[in-house]
């Protein structure tokens, strides 16, 4: 894994749609895009994830769905991700199969130790600055969590054993710290979703992490 990973939120941005944003991220050639709906029903997912699928395929990019295993299954190609607290690797595996992507959030070095033993295929680290980009769904009043910093980063990458990518508050003022600390894949959310022009915003950012 290599370059952007862009999630599709639009908790945000409202006034987008969730079509406007992956166009944003096709544009800029991403090649990772996470469609998260946190809240919405499995019909409404679905119903957004065949609207998008096609124009994924055609680039040859990979979309993975913020959990809905199920769901995901149900149609080729399509990968699933989720969090400490709403995902079991084993069994989401165990109903992908073997080729679909699967990724896991992580938060500290303790959990990518004990993602080691998982059936995954890369996991998700941070927040590196902020979680305030990481939309909730109405009624989740969790704090957010700490900034874990380069610091934390570059301990994450160390004991990682599968593809890392680095999230959270990550934007074209402090993406060259993220890839200066080792990152080699770097997932943006309200960067892109709440920039003027995110087709703008989502080239910049590819641009930055390549240089």
């Amino acid at each position: 894994m290599h370059g952007l990973y862009g999630i599709i939120d639009t908790s945000a941005s409202p006034q987008r749609s969730h079509a406007d944003l992956c166009r944003a991220y096709l544009a800029a050639d991403v090649r990772w895009l996470q469609l998260r709906m946190k809240g919405a029903s499995e019909e409404e997912v679905e119903r957004v994830l065949l609207e998008l699928l096609p124009s994924v395929r055609a680039a040859g990019a990979t979309l993975i769905l913020n959990d809905h295993v199920a769901l995901a299954a149900r149609h080729a190609g399509v990968g699933v991700h989720g969090g400490q607290d709403d995902l079991d690797p084993v069994e989401a595996r165990r109903i992908l199969g073997p080729d679909r992507v699967l990724g896991l959030s992580t938060h500290s070095v303790e959990d990518l130790q004990a993602a080691a033993a998982l059936p995954i295929d890369y996991v998700g680290f941070g927040p590196v600055f902020t979680a305030a980009g990481k939309h909730r769904s109405a009624g989740d009043l969790r704090p957010a969590m700490q900034a874990r910093g380069t610091a934390g980063l570059k301990a994450a990458l160390e004991v990682a054993t599968v593809p890392l990518v680095a999230i959270g508050g990550v934007d074209e003022n402090n993406i060259d710290d993220v890839v200066g600390a080792g990152a080699r894949c770097v997932a943006v959310i309200a960067a892109v979703a709440t920039a003027a022009d995110p087709r703008t915003a989502a080239c910049a950012l590819q641009r930055a992490f390549e240089r």
